[in-house]
């Protein structure tokens, strides 16, 4: 596996587009040195615990969630398929990706203005890509467009409506396990017939929806209040899971699945409505599952 990470030299919580964002509150704002101890733990993790080769690119200034490497766009084999970010503040994070790709045998694709995609919403199983959509970040039309690049490559494309603007990206209520050929979700993201659609376009992909208790708990960086905990905002490499959070149901299940989970703490960028698997921009390698 390969990734690329930003470093949080400028992260910021200064606005809101997303319901954990306050930056009014008191514990709203990220602290600076631990969230750059958070972030270069995790790198430490992923080189030396799950195998990852992780490569950099440099922050820009002024730019407070682009440390978020995942949402500028989706790296698959030898496509860049470019974000169109509903939120403005986040829009200059896609140029340097771009500019970057446009250097490298990788091709960097560009979308309809009104076709609104985020990376946030990819989770990649084998050659299906997983789309999440909705009102807000990626739409219909984003899905239409990504389809129209990516299924004459026989990459599948499979819709998943998300129905809460709390959970506003697919990969942080749905994960995969690669390793173990394993799925987990947060039902209550979606609509119903999520297991349905999983089953349906994945049938050698066992999927395990978690309940609330499973994915909740009270968070102490933010007024101990009971919120979501980021725990399927997860990366699975070589047999072990790095993640936010691992409630004793969600370690049951990836134990029985032969996984190790590797918790480490993610408040602050908790804070700002994301997690590892936001952190990182994953090249994401297609084969048959």
């Amino acid at each position: 596996m390969e990734v690329i990470v930003i470093p949080p030299t400028y992260f910021d919580v200064v606005e809101s587009y997303n319901t954990r964002m306050r930056p009014d509150l008191p514990y709203g704002k990220p602290d600076p040195r631990k969230t750059f101890q958070q972030w270069a733990k995790m790198v430490e993790i992923l080189t030396y615990d799950l195998g990852v080769k992780v490569e950099f690119m440099n922050p820009t200034i002024d730019l407070h969630d682009m440390a978020f490497a995942c949402d500028p766009g989706l790296w698959i084999d030898n496509t860049f398929i470019a974000a169109n970010f509903q939120p403005e503040a986040r829009r200059l994070e896609v140029a340097p990706f771009f500019e970057a790709f446009s250097r490298t045998t990788t091709y960097p694709r560009a979308l309809p203005e009104e076709a609104c995609f985020e990376g946030g919403d990819c989770v990649v199983v084998g050659n299906t890509l997983l789309l999440g959509y909705g009102e807000n970040r990626t739409n219909r039309r984003g899905v239409e467009e990504v389809k129209k690049i990516l299924e004459p490559q026989a990459i599948r494309v499979v819709p998943i409506r998300r129905v809460t603007e709390e959970f506003y990206h697919l990969n942080s209520v749905l994960t995969v396990y690669p390793s173990a050929g394993l799925i987990a979700y947060y039902a209550e993201a979606f609509e119903p017939d999520i297991q349905e659609i999983l089953e349906k376009n994945l049938p050698r992909m066992k999927s395990v929806a978690l309940p609330k208790d499973a994915v909740y708990r009270k968070q102490p960086a933010i007024g101990d209040e009971y919120l979501y905990s980021y725990c399927l905002n997860s990366i699975e490499n070589n047999g072990k899971v790095l993640m936010s959070y691992c409630s004793s149901t969600h370690r049951k299940l990836l134990e029985s699945h032969g996984l190790q989970p590797i918790v480490l703490d993610c408040s602050e960028f908790e804070k700002s409505g994301g997690a590892f698997r936001c952190l990182t921009m994953i090249h994401n390698i297609t084969k048959t599952p």
